[in-house]
């Protein structure tokens, strides 16, 4: 037995000897002594074949290794969709289905509204109430206002003037009494008379006057005074600041410059740009009166260094800001400092 085995490891070709190559037993060879160490295989039963003509092993199946190479797939293979691709094929179907519904109904609905609308609301008729709503100040068209385009009858020669306080308090109260609003009154009332001599509408109007709403004037101007507190040597004049104007002729800049050098040469005070406040530039009535309305705002002086100028020439400084009103409104040159 054991030189049986030993002679099965020294085949020259093992794998033919396998399991699954029987070696096929040759016929009428034998040793020189007249025998064979080998044994006789037994006879073995008839191999059977399967269906298709191979033959089977075993328990009558293939043998799974004589087709052991991988075969590439085949690259007119079908594609096999996910199980649930029909399902949303469905879906996306119906969704479709009922936006183009939507969009239907509402071209239907859209026509048959046309149909129905009143003609009150026809373009004709609603371009008549916009025309009517802008003259009313409810809007405005900022095209036009950048142009410079005016509505129809609007007041150029219309000049308001606000009495800084007037109607709401007193304003700054100085240690003697002396109080703002007794200041800016008194300028007020001398510098309506000195523009009615020449030739404009003029109104006097309260700090908060309810007709400062889309009030309309060629010009809305605001008198004030600073402060009667000491503050140094340095805090006296006069400080003018105008609204941000909308217009393209740059009305807002030409009213400054009217006005500080036209007040400056009359009344002999130095214009303190330094200490333009934003309670100055962003003044309440900037925000109520009409876009096309160029404002502004004056600080006659200080209550305190300039108390005396203040309280005993009300006509000068009067006729300081009417020369700059007149610088404005008539276009005039203005000298460079």
């Amino acid at each position: 037995m054991t030189k049986q085995m030993h002679q099965v490891d020294d085949e020259e070709n093992p794998s033919s000897a396998g399991f699954w190559h029987p070696k096929q037993k040759s016929e009428g060879t034998a040793s020189d002594s007249g025998f064979s160490l080998k044994a006789e295989s037994p006879a073995r039963a008839p191999r059977s074949t399967g269906p298709s003509g191979q033959e089977e092993h075993g328990m009558g199946k293939q043998n799974p290794f004589e087709n052991w190479r991988v075969k590439a797939p085949s690259e007119d293979k079908e594609v096999v969709l996910p199980p649930n691709s029909k399902t949303i094929n469905t879906a996306l179907g119906l969704i479709w289905q009922a936006i183009s519904t939507v969009i239907l109904a509402g071209i239907i609905t859209a026509t048959l509204f046309s149909l129905w609308m009143p003609s009150s609301f026809i373009p004709g008729n609603l371009g008549q109430k916009v025309a009517d709503v802008v003259a009313e100040g409810e809007g405005v068209s900022q095209t036009e206002v950048a142009e410079g385009i005016l509505p129809a009858n609007f007041p150029t020669n219309k000049v308001g003037i606000v009495v800084g306080h007037l109607g709401h308090d007193s304003g700054a109260v100085c240690a003697n009494g002396l109080t703002e609003l007794e200041i800016n009154s008194n300028v007020a009332t001398y510098l309506q008379q000195k523009l009615l001599d020449a030739g404009f509408v003029v109104e006097l109007l309260d700090e908060f006057d309810a007709r400062l709403k889309n009030y309309e004037a060629g010009l809305l101007l605001s008198i004030h005074s600073d402060s009667c507190d000491y503050i140094n040597d340095s805090a006296t004049g006069f400080k003018v600041a105008a609204a941000f104007s909308q217009k393209g002729d740059q009305s807002s800049s030409r009213l400054v410059q009217c006005l500080s050098d036209r007040y400056a040469n009359i009344t002999g005070l130095r214009y303190h740009y330094q200490s333009v406040t934003t309670d100055m530039t962003s003044y309440h009535a900037f925000d109520e009166i009409s876009p096309y309305t160029t404002a502004g705002i004056i600080e006659l002086g200080f209550m305190n260094l300039d108390q005396q100028i203040l309280t005993t020439k009300p006509d000068l400084l009067a006729e300081g800001i009417a020369e700059g009103i007149s610088c404005y409104m008539n276009n005039e040159e203005v000298s460079q400092p």
